[in-house]
């Protein structure tokens, strides 16, 4: 990397030795930041022992490990999340790897992991809680943390008794390990910027300059009057489609995601390509949907073309991906900041339209209602005008006031206290603790569940090749399983077999509740 190249903010980070914070604009090189302060913190010819790269959804922790194996780090960097091996298979599958040979490589990668072989790892967060948490093997996990340096991307995407473990997990680290932290995000709110003051200590912040920030000026704010599933929202959203832009239709629940895509299909009639992604498709049809959404819409695709995506926030996190325009369902402010952050990223034009629905303006069981409220309230104010992201601290101080400041903050009061009475403060080696490993997997795991409909497939790959088995299995959160056995619509057929569901499923909707 030419350092003549690189942003104002790129060279403060290569320079940087210690903890940092960096607010910078989407698109402006937040990765690439990260990784030459994570290059800084060597001391004399003593390299840093390990790089722990934290993304909050699996999607971008899958991109990123390419991104990083690809051209940082070849051969390096380690992939761990509760479905790693299943993504690990899938990559040397396109390899031109026989099942076997693929099933083979992807345990040896996860294993590699494991035993801390790789210098560079691409985890969640929740893999480090897995120490405080004392699972099984938890002293070597802390062994790795000792001297390491963490990448924290995108932090805002935690609720406040989540960042609360998170934080107070990384100022554990700081003081008893001598690790170090690169936080980097477009959007901090100022309540979040003090509690990381508190656990970085000594610290620097990096910001990008107002001329970067004024160049990446890229989004008209439109306010939509009304519920984007109404039939007129829903023609002007496949106009847009059929004039050959790239669409992105973002709504907050799976349900509504599915609905929209229906409704695509219906109107299209097969004149415009559309993609639905969501949190309930199995492994196999997800990474498929991911590779497709890659290759028409990333930013260094060769194969780009317009497409009409429809998604729930999965898409708001690190995926390196370029669309015409959205059209979004109200949100928080951060989780809006981040959609936005997915259209015009290369800046071919001088604006694209970023289109926010004012209904339905609760949290749809999602989000906190007063936040989608603030939000909306802060956009209205600067309705039909160019988003200028330096401003976006200052609107989400505006949403983060009393009483959502005051919730915010007992919420992670509360969470951490619990938490380091509970964890921190009695973390010792050799003491492990089988509550805790049971209240971390109900906490941070989800369960995986088989749709009956794929039983029999299933059956028949788990005598082939049990790793293409695992393939169907698809996440739900815990709440939403139980739901299901709360119905009678869940069942165990036989011990050590996955939940079966009855509900329907298929590769274009993914799993679907009636």
């Amino acid at each position: 990397m030419n350092e003549n190249s690189l942003y104002e903010h790129q060279k403060a980070c290569a320079r940087t030795r210690g903890s940092a914070v960096l607010i910078a604009p989407t698109g402006s090189g937040k990765t690439e930041s990260a990784l030459l302060w994570a290059c800084t913190q060597s001391a004399g010819n003593r390299p840093v022992p390990r790089l722990f790269y934290t993304l909050p959804y699996q999607a971008s922790m899958n991109a990123m490990y390419d991104r990083l194996n690809s051209k940082a780090f070849p051969g390096q960097v380690g992939l761990e999340h509760s479905r790693s091996t299943l993504a690990l298979y899938r990559r040397w599958l396109d390899e031109d790897y026989t099942p076997q040979q693929a099933a083979r490589a992807a345990r040896w990668g996860k294993n590699l992991a494991r035993l801390s072989y790789f210098p560079v790892r691409v985890l969640s967060p929740y893999q480090i809680l897995k120490a405080p948490y004392r699972l099984k093997g938890y002293e070597a996990l802390l062994s790795d943390f000792f001297n390491a340096v963490f990448i924290l991307d995108e932090v805002h995407a935690y609720e406040a008794g989540r960042l609360a473990m998170i934080l107070g997990t990384v100022k554990y680290l700081r003081e008893q390990f001598g690790a170090r932290f690169f936080v980097m995000s477009a959007t901090l709110p100022g309540l979040l910027r003090a509690r990381l003051a508190d656990v970085l200590g000594e610290h620097t912040s990096i910001r990008a300059t107002p001329e970067l920030f004024a160049r990446f000026r890229r989004h008209r704010l439109q306010l939509m009057d009304g519920n984007l599933l109404t039939d007129g929202w829903l023609a002007r959203i496949g106009e847009a489609a059929l004039s050959g832009q790239s669409v992105l239709v973002c709504c907050n629940t799976v349900k509504r995601t599915q609905q929209v895509y229906d409704e695509m299909r219906r109107r299209l009639q097969g004149n415009a390509q559309i993609v639905l992604l969501h949190g309930r498709f199995n492994g196999k049809d997800r990474l498929a949907k991911e590779k497709t959404i890659q290759a028409t819409t990333g930013t260094q695709s060769s194969e780009r073309k317009p497409i009409v995506l429809v998604a729930t926030q999965v898409v708001e996190v690190s995926l390196d991906i370029d669309l015409d325009v959205i059209y979004t369902d109200p949100a928080p402010l951060e989780a809006l900041i981040q959609r936005f952050g997915r259209i015009n990223r290369r800046r071919l034009k001088e604006w694209a339209p970023v289109c926010v629905f004012t209904e339905p303006a609760d949290g749809q069981g999602v989000y906190e209602d007063d936040l989608v409220q603030a939000a909306l309230a802060v956009l209205t104010k600067n309705a039909d005008q160019m988003i200028d992201e330096e401003r976006i601290s200052d609107w989400l101080d505006e949403v983060y006031q009393r009483p959502i400041a005051e919730r915010w903050n007992q919420a992670y009061q509360r969470t951490h206290d619990e938490f380091e009475g509970a964890c921190l403060l009695t973390l010792r080696a050799f003491n492990s603790h089988a509550q805790l490993e049971e209240a971390f997997y109900r906490a941070f795991d989800s369960v995986e569940v088989l749709p009956a409909a794929l039983e029999p497939i299933y059956q028949q790959l788990m005598e082939d090749e049990p790793l293409e088995a695992s393939q169907l299995l698809v996440p739900l959160r815990w709440g939403q399983f139980f739901r299901l056995r709360a119905d009678g619509r869940a069942c165990k057929v036989k011990p050590n077999w996955p939940w079966v569901v009855e509900a329907t499923y298929s590769n274009e909707l993914g799993l679907v509740f009636e």
